[in-house]
This record gives structure tokens, C-alpha cells and sequence, in this order.
């Protein structure tokens, strides 16, 4: 091979390398340095003020604050036993330290409670046939947190936020909620059904309806 020939020869290749290993150091920087990544930062941690003002909530009558989000005026109404209702309606539900319990009740319909932010929230179930369950809407699925709950119309439901300065949530109902499906119960009346789950309706049931 002529001299020139092998020296341009050996030139690219020297080039191919260089630009090799240009690009492995590249690749490197970005791996070792996720600022170079560019990535949606987290959302700041908000304070339960902040999370009320920028929500728009309001106080619950049986505890926390909420605001209803959605109500499926757009279809056909269902019929039940109480009237027509919408398919479905959807509030924000929040939980905070000053404010930390939602006392039993019942309603009619059928609820999904959906984790958004903030501490956990325990929800104590008590079933018509007597049957207690307690369950945790949170972040943690690895230690046996729900992200989502069902609850079954007619079920005896109360919730409490046991730390932290606030738990929200939303919930889904369907048929769609309307106060006069809401039906409140007293501790007395929690008691004469269900003796067997005194000490837990008797921290969380009112003594008296509003």
C-alpha cells in the first residue's frame, strides 16, 4: 500500500474514534448527571390553605370540605326509587388536621373514592349485614394502601385522617348524589343495629343528626 494511502487510511480511522468515544462520553454525562434530562419537575408541596383556595372548597356538613366537580346534566336521567337522578356525579373531598373526621353515614348509591395527595385517609365500612371493614386510601399500594375504594349503596361509611396535615380525594357516586339521598344517622340508632361495633361508632358517629 502507497505511504499516502496508509497514512489517510489511518487518519479516519483515528476520527471514527474520536467521534466514538465523543459520544460515549456524551451518553455517560447524561446518565451520571440527570440535569441534563430534561424531565416535568414534581409539583411543590402545598399547605391545606392553599389547597382549599386553589380547589375552591367549602365546608362538609358531616365533616372535611369538598366541592362537586362534575354532574352528567348532558344524559338522560334514571329513575329510581327517590326520583329521577343523573347517571353520575363527582366531588373533591378533603380531610385536614382540624377537621379530620366524616362521621357514618349512608346513602343510596354507589361511591368510588379516587387518592389524589396528601396523608392517607382510613374509611371504616359497616356492611347491612353487619360486617365491619377497614380500609386506606393512600399512595403506599406497596403496605396495603388503596389508590381507589368501592363502597356500596347502603353501606355505613365514616372516614378519619389519623396524621398528616391533610388526605384528598375524590369520590364518584352513581346515580348521581343529591342531598335528599344522603341519609344521616345517630350514634343510638348505629348502636341498636350493630352492638357488636360499639367503640369504633361511638368515636365516630354523631350523638344526634344535623
Amino acid at each position: 500500500m502507497p505511504r499516502k494511502l496508509a497514512l489517510k487510511s489511518t487518519t479516519f480511522a483515528n476520527s471514527k474514534m474520536k467521534i466514538f468515544l465523543m459520544t460515549c462520553t456524551m451518553a455517560a454525562t447524561v446518565t451520571l448527571n440527570p440535569s441534563h434530562v430534561s424531565a416535568n419537575p414534581l409539583a411543590p408541596t402545598l399547605s391545606k390553605e392553599q389547597v382549599i383556595e386553589q380547589l375552591n372548597l367549602s365546608h362538609h356538613f358531616e365533616g372535611g370540605y369538598f366541592r362537586q366537580t362534575f354532574k352528567a346534566n348532558h344524559r338522560d336521567k334514571v329513575t329510581t326509587k327517590r326520583g329521577e337522578r343523573v347517571t353520575m356525579t363527582a366531588i373533591f373531598y378533603m380531610l385536614t388536621d382540624d377537621n379530620n373526621i366524616d362521621h357514618f353515614h349512608t346513602k343510596y348509591s354507589d361511591g368510588i373514592e379516587f387518592y389524589h395527595m396528601g396523608a392517607p385517609i382510613t374509611y371504616h365500612m359497616i356492611y347491612p349485614d353487619g360486617r365491619y371493614e377497614k380500609a386506606v386510601v393512600g399512595p403506599d399500594i406497596q403496605n396495603g394502601q388503596q389508590l381507589q375504594l368501592a363502597v356500596p349503596g347502603g353501606t355505613y361509611k365514616a372516614a378519619e385522617l389519623p396524621s398528616g396535615s391533610y388526605g384528598l380525594v375524590s369520590e364518584a357516586v352513581s346515580p348521581g348524589w343529591e342531598k335528599e339521598d344522603m341519609i344521616e344517622v345517630s350514634q343510638g340508632e348505629l348502636l341498636e343495629k350493630f352492638p357488636q361495633h360499639k367503640a369504633i361508632i361511638e368515636r365516630l358517629a354523631n350523638k344526634q343528626p344535623h
